[in-house]
């Protein structure tokens, strides 16, 4: 996906960038979350869309995917449900998945911080904290992607 390279080159960037400053690598931070909250909410839309694509009729497909894609800031509760809503094995090897190695908490925190950042208020984010939220995130995606594919 493209956006994952722009983002991965991004984070590249930042080192460049900031240096040792701390203080524009928190506003990086803050800048990369949101992105990754965006590429997060794409890639759910994108990998749910595929399936969609190869499980259903063209009406139907269209109708699915028009309800996936209204789903805003997809925390890990958002994707077990609708991992539920295709197949109930999945939602539960799902749960399963996210609660190994800080999965869960890595989308929750990438999706509550967006919010934060948004409202203007102090999120306390660091690149090093993201880019683990990243990474582990990149998981999960990867893990529903194999999943349904």
């Amino acid at each position: 996906m493209r956006q994952q390279q722009r983002l991965d080159a991004l984070f590249k960037r930042t080192r460049d960038a900031t240096s040792d400053d701390v203080e524009m690598q928190a506003h990086w931070a803050k800048y990369l979350c949101i992105l990754c909250a965006g590429f997060i909410e794409n890639a759910y839309s994108e990998i749910y869309g595929k399936f969609i694509d190869g499980a259903a009729s063209a009406p139907v497909a269209a109708y699915a995917k028009r309800q996936i894609s209204k789903t805003q800031n997809p925390n890990i509760t958002k994707f077990i449900e609708t991992a539920s809503a295709f197949k109930e094995s999945w939602a539960h090897e799902l749960e399963k998945y996210v609660d190994e190695d800080g999965r869960k908490d890595a989308i929750n925190s990438i999706m509550s911080n967006r919010h934060l950042i948004a409202h203007g208020k102090d999120s306390g984010i660091s690149l090093i904290r993201l880019r683990e939220w990243y990474r582990k995130s990149l998981e999960v995606l990867e893990y529903v992607e194999q999943q349904i594919g």
